[in-house]
């Protein structure tokens, strides 16, 4: 609440003798008085300064008290300024429709000095306390959204960081997880996916259960023979056990794509064998991320291809390994993938 030599208050009568006494009585208290003989006067002096407090006539030529109030609650600038009607019309009806359009207070006339004071001061306090109490709620809000962002921050520097450490246990240089990070969003966007903010920073720990698979097999230079093949599977299940733990919505999502960006679309793919649409939008997109993204580098157990047998392979792809829809996103929006993919090779 101001202090009292700061309170504003606007008197809306347009009776000059109403308007003198009432202004008499508040300044000997000390707030500071703005007097208004009309409906429109007031307005505008409210638009030019909120008051925090307003006294206000009903009977008033061209504009009623009803009218000025109703349109200060319906502005959202004005709405909380306290309104008390001050009247000569003693009938129910006019008080209750005092109220209706949102009065706080109806004081009678001829008023008592005394009442009108402990009326105003009254309602200045309660003013002041709504004030105090919306400022404090405003500050936990800000303080509770700041903690949340922090955690999901720090869940997002955690993932891209354990999808570096994953890629530098197999020797990579930790970028394909930024990459795949940004292809699956790009294509995410494209599909209309809600979810796409989310996708994009899950994506880069969809290889983290390789953390469990043995150097010797991870970082074998030939291609891995049957027993090898099974054990490198089951970083998929190993990296969903690991991340479905929490429900965080976006470790949540990284259990999902873990567990199934590996699996394909006719339903050849592994670690359930998933088909078509049993598959999460999110696994069918990073699954298109991954393959584009690691066929263009270098491998401990292959060479980089080039983007014309990449290109081609996702189309021999189409509606066996990949989503037939997405693919046809992809090579309808190729040259956003492709501007992509060489922006990316110049900083590796």
């Amino acid at each position: 609440m101001p202090f009292i030599q700061d309170t504003d208050i606007l008197i809306v009568d347009d009776t000059i003798a109403n308007l003198q006494l009432l202004a008499g009585m508040l300044k000997e208290e000390g707030y500071k008085v703005r007097p208004a003989s009309s409906g429109k006067i007031a307005l505008d002096a409210i638009a030019k300064k909120a008051p925090d407090l307003i006294l206000l006539d009903i009977k008033m030529p061209e504009m009623d008290g009803y009218e000025v109030c109703l349109r200060l609650k319906s502005n959202p600038a004005t709405n909380n300024i306290p309104v008390l009607f001050i009247s000569a019309l003693t009938d129910v009806g006019d008080k209750l429709k005092a109220f209706e359009v949102g009065g706080l207070d109806y004081i009678n006339k001829p008023f008592q000095i005394e009442e009108v004071k402990a009326r105003v001061s009254t309602h200045l306090q309660l003013k002041g306390l709504q004030d105090h109490m919306e400022r404090r709620i405003e500050q936990g809000i800000a303080e509770i959204q700041s903690l949340n962002q922090e955690i999901i921050d720090t869940q997002r520097e955690l993932i891209m960081t354990l999808g570096e450490i994953c890629e530098t246990r197999s020797h990579e240089t930790g970028m394909h997880v930024v990459r795949v990070a940004e292809f699956s969003y790009l294509m995410a966007t494209l599909a209309g996916c809600e979810e796409a903010e989310l996708i994009k920073h899950a994506s880069p720990m969809h290889d983290i259960g390789k953390v469990a698979i043995p150097d010797h097999i991870l970082n074998k230079p030939s291609k891995l023979d049957p027993d090898e093949w099974e054990i490198m599977k089951t970083h998929s299940e190993l990296g969903f056990h690991m991340l479905s733990v929490s429900q965080r919505p976006l470790l949540n999502m990284a259990a999902i794509i873990a567990h199934q960006h590996h699996e394909k679309w006719d339903g050849n793919g592994y670690p359930r064998g998933l088909k078509g649409e049993e598959i999460h939008i999110a696994g069918r997109i990073t699954a298109i991320a991954d393959v584009f993204d690691a066929l263009s580098y270098e491998r401990c157990y292959k060479p980089a291809w080039e983007v014309d047998r990449i290109l081609q392979l996702l189309k021999e792809e189409r509606g066996t390994h990949f989503d037939p829809h997405l693919i046809d996103l992809f090579f309808n929006n190729v040259d956003r993938f492709l501007e992509q993919h060489q922006r990316y090779k110049a900083i590796s």
